[in-house]
């Protein structure tokens, strides 16, 4: 009982979705035959036999139109009606003429409108015979009682009875067949095939457009980094011209301020001034000459060709080589350099790129140290549960760091050079280069410091390196 019911809801929603369509088209072919009625056959009785379906096909149209709540179920029992006033019609139409002789006056018509009630009228038994037998029975009591027909339409007359009960059979068989392909479930698999191919469109369209997304989103980190290696080189540009411009063309100044002093005024001076003026210079060479070395250092590290060569070396030996260099720079300063590595303490460093991060910490410290100060370097092996590490540290008992350079001292943005205890210059890159060349060893460098009570540099790397570019 509940598949009757679910069939005739869902004739009443496939009828009713397409009502417009076939009822707008009955209609504009009902009006043609008005048309032809009046100004073309002048027969105005066919005309009036067409107002039947003519007027509920158009209220039917209007209904479909105007009604908000879209009554599937009254606009589905209008539009079998309208099927069925037309078969009235072609009924009353030969009533109108079934008293007259005459051969063009035949029943075609009405057989034609049984066949297309039989094909699409969709109700219950009950319904149909009504719709089928009714008018054929009122024909029927008409020719008994009250207009005898004519000889020469016996045999069209007789005609309608067989016409009739086999219209009526073919819709019969036809409702059962739509409601037994409905039972079979087709009509639904069809609608969910349907369904989940759009279904299925839809996710590819989806993962269609979350891939584009994917991909916008990298070409925006993609642009997001370039953005920031431009706004990178940008800064590197302007510290490159700012070293340039200032830091290397002071003490060249000076170098060549006080040997033109002394070319041009040698013998006004005495022995003295003549040391005091040659150590000017000399300090403003070697400053220069650092300037170029860190320059150049930092320069390759900004470039593709920056080699990394590691290979295991003693780093106590290695911190002896570079205090042996920096040795006279402490000792005419009276600062003593204590180094506490460990012996035995060994790493795959890349021997250039460390000595520049030792030379730099190292004479920073010493920079900055008061005269008589110290400056000690420790380093020991430290194990983890990742890898083993060596932890170097640079430590002096010079004036310190205030709190708000300590943040900027690895950083290109900003110049935080400062002169040393005796107004020592520096080049402000030799903290940024030591930084570059720890990453280089995939390794951290970090400070601690006390103002007037000195500052401590520390870095580890792994004790075993490999280099990932190579």
């Amino acid at each position: 009982m509940s598949n009757e019911i679910e069939f005739k809801k869902y004739l009443a929603e496939s009828t009713s979705r397409y009502l417009a369509l076939y009822v707008s088209t009955a209609i504009a072919i009902l009006l043609w035959f008005c048309y032809s009625d009046i100004y073309i056959r002048l027969n105005i009785n066919a005309f009036f036999t067409r107002l039947l379906p003519l007027t509920i096909g158009i209220s039917l149209l209007l209904f479909h139109f105007l009604s908000k709540s879209r009554k599937k179920k009254t606009e589905f029992k209008w539009y079998n009606i309208f099927f069925f006033s037309g078969l009235v019609m072609m009924y009353a139409k030969y009533m109108v003429y079934l008293p007259f002789e005459g051969s063009s006056y035949s029943v075609t018509g009405i057989i034609v409108i049984i066949f297309l009630v039989a094909l699409d009228l969709k109700v219950s038994t009950y319904q149909a015979a009504l719709a089928f037998f009714s008018p054929l029975l009122v024909l029927s009591l008409v020719v008994i009682f009250i207009t005898p027909i004519p000889e020469s339409k016996y045999v069209n007359f007789t005609n309608l009875y067989p016409m009739t009960v086999l219209g009526f059979v073919s819709n019969r068989i036809m409702y059962r067949l739509r409601f037994n392909l409905f039972k079979s479930g087709y009509l639904l698999q069809e609608e969910q095939k349907i369904t989940q191919k759009l279904y299925d469109e839809t996710l590819a369209t989806n993962d269609y457009l979350k891939e584009k997304n994917e991909e916008i989103e990298m070409q925006k980190e993609i642009i997001m980094k370039a953005n920031y290696d431009l706004r990178q080189l940008n800064k590197t540009k302007n510290k490159f011209f700012s070293i340039i411009s200032h830091d290397l063309k002071t003490p060249l100044n000076s170098i060549i301020g006080f040997s033109n002093l002394l070319s041009e005024n040698y013998d006004q001076f005495t022995k003295a001034e003549h040391l005091q003026y040659i150590n000017i210079i000399e300090k403003g060479a070697d400053n220069t000459q650092k300037l170029l070395d860190n320059l150049l250092e930092w320069a390759q590290t900004q470039t593709n060709n920056d080699s990394f060569k590691p290979k295991l070396k003693n780093l106590f030996e290695l911190t002896n080589d570079v205090i042996s260099i920096l040795q006279h720079t402490a000792d005419n300063k009276h600062i003593h350099i204590l180094n506490y590595i460990d012996a035995d303490l060994n790493a795959e460093v890349d021997e250039n790129k460390i000595r520049t991060v030792f030379r730099n910490l190292i004479s920073n410290a010493i920079k900055f140290t008061q005269k008589y100060g110290k400056v000690i370097i420790s380093g020991s092996e430290l194990k983890t549960n990742e890898q083993n590490l060596v932890m170097i540290s640079v430590e002096d008992d010079g004036i310190g760091i205030p709190d708000d350079k300590i943040n900027q001292l690895f950083s290109l943005s900003e110049k935080v050079s400062s002169p040393g205890t005796q107004n020592e210059l520096g080049t402000g890159l030799g903290l940024l280069l030591c930084s570059e060349m720890i990453k280089r060893h995939q390794g951290e460098i970090w400070v601690e410091s006390e103002l007037n009570k000195g500052s401590k540099f520390t870095f580890t790397i792994p004790s075993g390196l490999r280099d990932k570019n190579s």
